[in-house]
This record gives structure tokens, C-alpha cells and sequence, in this order.
């Protein structure tokens, strides 16, 4: 063998030796797409310790582009966090696997209550895990609300959908949602009609209500807690977690005020993101083990104490902080999941009227 030979077999050598460790390293790569700060500090950094599997972390900026990147395929994430309806539609689509439970080790651990909601998705059901959830509700600062109504009935709707009442709060701010869906669910149930109607004589009644309500309404955003924590709001409707939130970074700053939250006696709706499978992804088998690694117990009491929201682990309850553990707005007894509205998969048509309604709404002129 000729010295030429020797060098072309020794390099060909050296290049499938540099390109054994690129593989393994991409073999043993875990992709997945989430919200910013939805694992506690710890999470991604104790998994790769203990399986090996690097992770991946891309953020997810809104669920719209979470679902055109599933539905139009070749995403390369191997797990995602989509939320309820988001699930059902890219179920429908073809765009998740279903899971194989023989390979999920905590199924029988989800919170009850959960598990009867997981019912109303019948598309998604079977290809999904609950992660965290939460209601839409009213957060408040207790001081101020009491301070301009001592007896201001702050376990309903009343306080925010009575203009009466919201023109008591609108000078120490009041904020809505963002979110077309969520309110007109929660203002068409509290009209006694379909939550998720796009029927006109539904979305005329709403907005009649929600008229009525836009000049005490100071802003519309997702994200209330610095608002709150600032003074520059006394009452959002928005997420259950915006209480939790508020009030350790109220605490952290050494400000004395005091958030709470209350689900609507009314009812309101439910809201549960969950882990979910791609159907084209390259490693399946190391989704399954991030979910079994984040379903135990303990895991999911430190991601709910880090994120302010409940997790689907039941027997992590124990370990959650008490100030949420034994918040029953927070965490749930029968009668109040009885009145909670599961997320729904409407037709694009619908979708379009209720975005009309609520975008008149916002739009509309304060005075």
C-alpha cells in the first residue's frame, strides 16, 4: 500500500472518528418549544444530568406561530407545549402522535379534575399530557378595592361587568385580558348564553355589555403583574398566576400590598397547556423521557412554585407552596371545576366574528 493510500485511509479515519461524537451529540439532543421561564431554574439542567439528553430550549412567542410551524411540518422540535385548543387543531391536522401510554409512567397521577376536562378533547386527548393550568378570574389589590367599596363582591363578576361598579375602581386602574376568545367565553356565560357562540344576537348582547364597560377599562394586556406590583392597576381579569406573581415580586421589592384571586362564582374559563409529541419528530423516545422527568411529583412542585401555576401532578400538591396549595381559587374542588369552561375548537368563521366583536370593543372610543 503506497504512502498516498495510507494518508487517504488515516484522514478518512480521522474524519468518521471527528464525526462520531457530531452524531452521538445529535442523537442525544432533545429539541422542544415553550413559553420563556415555563420550567423551574433547575429543570433542563437536572434531565441532562440524569439521562444524558441535552436540551434544546426554543421559546415560543405566541401559539399562532407555534401552530403554523407544526402545520406546515419539518418543525424539528421532538416536544412541544401547546395549549388546549391549539392541541385540538393540530391534532385534527395530523400534526401530533398519538402517545403510547405503555411509556408514560404517571397518567394515573393527573389531577382529577383534569382528567374529566381531558374528555371535552376529543381529538387531543390521546396525544397529550397535561403540564400546567389555570382559570381566568379577577385580580385584585385588596387594599384599594376595600378602601373604595368595603363590601365590593369581589368573588364575582359583578365588581368588573356592572359599570356601576367598574366606574367605583377605574381610577386606580383596571386591565383586561387580551384575549378575544377568553372574554367573550366569560362574558357570554355570565349573560346566561353559549361561551363560545359567534351567533349575531350573542356577540350583540356582549358587546353591549362590554360597551358599556370601556371607559374604566385602562389597558388591555396579557401580562399585568408589573401594573399591578407598580400601582398602576387595582383589578385585571386575566390569569390565575398573575396573583402568585404579583405578590412575590410585591414581596421581593418589600412593598406591604396585598394581591388576591378569585374564580367568578359565575363561572369562567379553563385554560391547560400540555406536552405533545410532533409527528415527524426525529427523537420521540427522548420526549418520553423528558415527560416521565417532569411528571414525578417532585419535579412539578418545583415548576409550580417557580411559575405561580398548579401543575397536573396530583401528588405533587404536597410539596407546592401552602400559599397556592391551600388557595381553593387556585387549586379546585368539585363544585368550583363544575363551573369551568373547557376550551373549545371553532370554526375559523366563528373565530372571525368574535375577533370583529372584540376589536370594536377595543377600539371604541373611551368617553
Amino acid at each position: 500500500m503506497g504512502i498516498s493510500n495510507k494518508l487517504l485511509i488515516g484522514a478518512l479515519g480521522l474524519a468518521f472518528g471527528c464525526a462520531l461524537p457530531s452524531l452521538h451529540a445529535q442523537e442525544k439532543t432533545l429539541r422542544l418549544y415553550n413559553w420563556a421561564d415555563y420550567f423551574a431554574e433547575d429543570t433542563l439542567a437536572r434531565f441532562t444530568a440524569e439521562t444524558g439528553i441535552k436540551v434544546i430550549y426554543d421559546v415560543m412567542d405566541g401559539s399562532e406561530t407555534l401552530e403554523a410551524k407544526l402545520l406546515a411540518g419539518g418543525s424539528g422540535y421532538d416536544l412541544i407545549f401547546p395549549g388546549d385548543t391549539v392541541a385540538e387543531r393540530l391534532m385534527r391536522a395530523g400534526s401530533l402522535s398519538p402517545l403510547d401510554p405503555s411509556r408514560l409512567t404517571a397518567l394515573n397521577d393527573i389531577e382529577p379534575g383534569l382528567q374529566k376536562l381531558r374528555t371535552h378533547y376529543v381529538h387531543s386527548s390521546q396525544a397529550t399530557v397535561p403540564y400546567t393550568w389555570g382559570t381566568i378570574g379577577l385580580t385584585y389589590n385588596a387594599e384599594q378595592i376595600h378602601q373604595r367599596m368595603p363590601d365590593a363582591p369581589v368573588n364575582s363578576l359583578d365588581l368588573l361587568f356592572k359599570p356601576e361598579l367598574a366606574a367605583r375602581f377605574a381610577d386606580c386602574g383596571i386591565s383586561m385580558i387580551d384575549s378575544p376568545d377568553e372574554v367573550l367565553a366569560v362574558v357570554l356565560n355570565y349573560l346566561g348564553r353559549e361561551p363560545r357562540s359567534a351567533r349575531p344576537e350573542d356577540l350583540a348582547a356582549a358587546s353591549d355589555l362590554l360597551r358599556k364597560l370601556r371607559p374604566y377599562i385602562r389597558k388591555f394586556q396579557s401580562q399585568p403583574v408589573t401594573d399591578l406590583v407598580n400601582g398602576n392597576l387595582c383589578l385585571s381579569l386575566g390569569y390565575s398566576g398573575d396573583m402568585t406573581q404579583a405578590q412575590r415580586t410585591s414581596d421581593s421589592a418589600g412593598k406591604n400590598t396585598t394581591f388576591q384571586y378569585r374564580v367568578p362564582r359565575e363561572g369562567t374559563t379553563v385554560w391547560m397547556d400540555a406536552m405533545a409529541i410532533p409527528v415527524d419528530a426525529k427523537h420521540p423516545e427522548y420526549a418520553y423521557a423528558f415527560i416521565n422527568f417532569v411528571m414525578r411529583p417532585e419535579n412539578m412542585a418545583a415548576i409550580s412554585n417557580f411559575t405561580g401555576y398548579p401543575t397536573s401532578n396530583a401528588k405533587a400538591r404536597p410539596s407546592v407552596d401552602a400559599s397556592m396549595r391551600n388557595n381553593p381559587d387556585i387549586y379546585l374542588d368539585d363544585a368550583t371545576y363544575a363551573r369551568l369552561i373547557p376550551g373549545k375548537d371553532i370554526s375559523q368563521a366563528d373565530m372571525r366574528a368574535r375577533m370583529r366583536t372584540w376589536t370594536r370593543f377595543k377600539t371604541a372610543a373611551t368617553q
